[in-house]
């Protein structure tokens, strides 16, 4: 009994069902009748038409049906041992599908499904077989963009400058110069090298991915000056992004998905030397002068684009101000106030001889409070 993978790949000992029960052929169907029920199926199943919950994996389960049987030496090996010669020949379930690329590609470009890729990749990728039809495997970009207090208190828009892969313009992604490609050497076009072992009276087939075209059939009769055989080039653009209002230092943001790339955002918090934060708690410190201090004075000051006024304490205990902090799931947090007292820089005559006098007064207390009078 042949284990089938579920839509998570995992494997289950469900057994899998007869491909050409699948795409409802007879046994003796020709490729061009196992072609159109394989299209009329994919127009049916497709999950971007087909919102049932069993519509991707029906789509799955016909694809590889077909790529089975439309394939000469699949299908042989399927009817002479049924599932048992597929999965003992092909080790994994992309293996299936390699060289079929062309003719996939054919059969949605004519449905109006787009490209191979935009298909295959995402199922298979999302269902845990890692397929990529021998393209490079999905890049992050990490993007920094510093924030300061005003976003965090209000969000806000930011546009910033993010790198981007697009198709190579000179060799319109192929990665050839010219565009022009060659049948490859190794595997003669079919983008697997088929090698045959015997097992005692057995002889064993097995395909694997060619590892000099990586599985696509075709390579470049010279490398594109431009992207230098890649098919792709790395371009720059602005884009707006919004600056969530609670977000914190090192939060990471996806900003968006496309083809074989994903975008984030990390943010970085940049904020005063009077300031700090402490959950949604904003500290800040606000200087006072000596006589403020003395006399517990009110105080105005202010903070982002707001004029707060608070009394000066007796005490070294903060003065809070209730929800005026951070917005957090549960609430907002508070605005703790903290007062420095700071020596003014006394130019005027006047002020200053004052300050003589308090000096005289104050040394004279201190010298009694230290035991030295």
């Amino acid at each position: 009994m042949a284990l089938a993978p579920n839509r998570y790949g995992i494997m289950s000992s469900r057994p899998k069902r007869d491909y050409y029960e699948i795409l409802g052929v007879p046994r003796n169907a020709t490729k061009e009748e196992i072609k159109r029920a394989y299209r009329r199926l994919a127009l049916q199943y497709h999950p971007d038409r087909n919102k049932s919950p069993d519509a991707e994996e029906r789509f799955k389960e016909i694809s590889e049906a077909y790529a089975v049987l439309s394939d000469d030496e699949k299908r042989r090996l399927y009817d002479l041992y049924g599932h048992e010669g597929i999965s003992q020949t092909y080790a994994k379930t992309e293996d299936i599908f390699r060289g079929r690329e062309a003719d996939f590609e054919e059969i949605f470009r004519d449905l109006g499904f787009g490209d191979i890729g935009s298909i295959f990749e995402r199922f298979f990728r999302d269902f845990g077989f890692g397929f990529s039809f021998g393209r490079e495997p999905e890049e992050r970009r990490l993007v920094e963009v510093e924030v300061d207090l005003k976003d965090l208190y209000y969000g806000g828009r930011r546009r910033v400058r993010v790198p981007r892969t697009v198709v190579c313009g000179s060799c319109n992604g192929t990665g050839a110069e010219g565009g022009r490609l060659k049948v490859c050497g190794v595997c003669g076009g079919s983008g697997q090298t088929v090698t045959r072992r015997r097992s005692g009276p057995v002889f064993m087939t097995v395909a694997t991915t060619c590892s000099s075209c990586r599985g696509r059939g075709r390579m470049a009769e010279r490398a594109c000056g431009t992207c230098g055989g890649t098919g792709r080039v790395e371009v720059t653009e602005d884009v707006e992004i919004e600056i969530p209002p609670d977000v914190t230092d090192g939060d990471v943001m996806r900003l968006r998905s496309s083809g074989r790339e994903e975008l984030y955002i990390r943010f970085r918090l940049r904020v005063p030397e009077n300031v700090r934060i402490e959950g949604n708690d904003v500290h800040v410190e606000v200087p006072v002068t000596p006589s403020e201090a003395f006399f517990g004075s009110k105080v105005r000051f202010r903070f982002l684009d707001e004029l707060f006024e608070v009394r000066v304490p007796s005490g070294p205990e903060p003065v809070r101000l209730r929800g005026r902090g951070l917005r957090g799931h549960y609430g907002s947090g508070d605005l703790v106030v903290r007062f420095r007292v700071v020596t003014p820089t006394v130019s005027d005559g006047k002020l200053r001889k004052l300050y003589e006098q308090i000096h005289e007064i104050e040394r004279t207390i201190g010298e009694k409070m230290r035991g030295a009078a």
